[in-house]
């Protein structure tokens, strides 16, 4: 079993993504940061552990990022403490660790062993998968397209989003974001009587699916549907343009939101875990 560390990306795709597209859409985040990854070269941490020269397990970090563990079928718990190994014999940052249950949590210990460092759970997810949806295309409303003109409003629902979310979104972050978004035509509104009420934004895609993220409606919106209506219309949106399936990650803990999705037709099909490093 050896443990491979690399600075190309192509490499790194040579080796891992027939493993990784075994599960495509429980392993979204990691093919789409690497779909990302071949347009915007940014810096970027890539390994795989291999047997026989073959990839059997892969880990990835786009700092100042969590690192990123896969899903595959099954493997023994010894590949990830070599990764954590190798990670603290090169003295490589370790914010924290997003991965299925299982891998995280392994990770998460073997580094508290090693480093002293105390690991703690920030959020436990949910994936979704949805294949066709259930509920009619959205009438009352129509999605539009981000622009130039949306950025401050943009800005403002994604510092918003992250506090009600719980993720860190700094302002700094929002304005980047927000930035990104429009230029790269992934951010769209839930618009009813000329009236912006909800945001939602295509993430990233893999070789057949794409990713929703973001999605926000302010406190004054809620309650009317809205969200139910830009995930459905943008659901609609992506398989229309070709893509076989859509999916979406979850606070497990957020009944609302799950609910609303299963009503739309995403199915879970897996789970992660997100650990965060608390050190000294």
């Amino acid at each position: 079993m050896k443990n491979v560390m690399t600075a190309s990306i192509e490499l790194f795709i040579q080796k891992t993504q027939r493993l990784l597209l075994k599960q495509e859409a429980c392993n979204n985040l990691m093919l789409g940061i690497l779909h990302r990854l071949k347009t915007y070269r940014t810096e970027c941490q890539l390994g795989w552990v291999e047997e026989d020269g073959e990839a059997i397990y892969a880990y990835l970090r786009t700092p100042p990022h969590n690192w990123i563990l896969p899903a595959v079928a099954s493997i023994d718990l010894d590949v990830i403490h070599l990764i954590v190994g190798e990670l603290d014999k090169r003295n490589l940052d370790v914010p924290g660790v997003l991965g299925p249950d299982k891998y995280a949590t392994a990770f998460a210990k073997e580094w508290e062993k090693r480093t002293g460092d105390r690991v703690v759970i920030h959020m436990k997810e949910l994936i979704y998968q949805l294949d066709q949806v259930q509920l009619p295309l959205p009438t009352s409303g129509q999605l539009i397209l981000a622009k130039e003109d949306d950025y401050t409003l943009l800005y403002h629902w994604l510092v918003a989003f992250g506090k009600e979310a719980n993720e860190k979104i700094t302002q700094s972050r929002a304005k980047t974001l927000a930035t990104e978004f429009i230029r790269n035509q992934s951010a769209y509104f839930w618009q009813v009587d000329n009236q912006k009420v909800s945001m939602a934004n295509k993430s990233r895609q893999t070789k057949h699916g794409a990713t929703i993220n973001a999605v926000y409606t302010p406190d004054e919106f809620k309650r009317n549907g809205f969200a139910t209506s830009i995930v459905t219309a943008l659901s609609y949106k992506f398989l229309d343009q070709g893509f076989q399936f859509c999916c979406l990650f979850t606070d497990k803990r957020n009944p609302t939101s799950n609910r609303i999705y299963k009503r739309i037709g995403y199915k879970e099909i897996g789970s992660a875990i997100v650990y965060e490093c608390e050190t000294g």
